[in-house]
This record gives C-alpha cells, structure tokens and sequence, in this order.
C-alpha cells in the first residue's frame, strides 16, 4: 500500500516538480485527493494542513518533490514514531 501511495504521489507531482517551482491550485487539489484517499478515514485530517504547509514552504523556497514525499509519509504513517521521523524529513525540506 505504501508503494502504491509512492507511485500515485511520483505519477502525480513529478512531471510538475522540476518545471515548475510554485504550487497551483491543481497540484494542491490532486494532493489533498491523493493524500485523503491513502491516509484511511482515520487520518484525513491530516492532509487540508500538511497542503497549506506545502504551500507556505514552497513560497519561502521548499523543495516541493521532498516536501510532497515527506508529506505523504506524514499521512501514512502506521505509527506516531514513523509520523515523527517524517516530521522530521518534512521540516528538513
């Protein structure tokens, strides 16, 4: 399941991340659907903040690939330990 969120995510976001540096509204829309359905009920509401941080990082210079990866990470995490180390990698982004 893991891999899969990883591949939707690299199909997603890639052709987009290396040719343009901002975040549109329908890259934000295509996470939050992507990120909604793979995080499970549960987790859901996770994804509208971890969006806005993307946004707000990539405006003062994020790496959008990296924040995305870790994003999605953040979301499917299985356990809060995994959840922190993806904090992590996103606030290194």
């Amino acid at each position: 399941m893991r891999l899969k969120a990883l591949i939707l995510t690299v199909i997603i976001f890639c052709s987009s991340c290396a040719t343009n540096p901002e975040w549109d509204g329908s890259q934000k829309t295509n996470f939050l659907r992507a990120c909604r359905r793979e995080a499970g009920y549960e987790k859901q509401d996770l994804c509208t903040p971890l969006a806005v941080e993307i946004e707000e990082r990539i405006k003062l210079g994020g790496n959008k690939s990296c924040l995305l990866f870790a994003a999605n990470d953040i979301a499917m995490a299985p356990s809060p330990d995994e959840q922190e180390q993806a904090r992590q990698r996103f606030d290194s982004c």
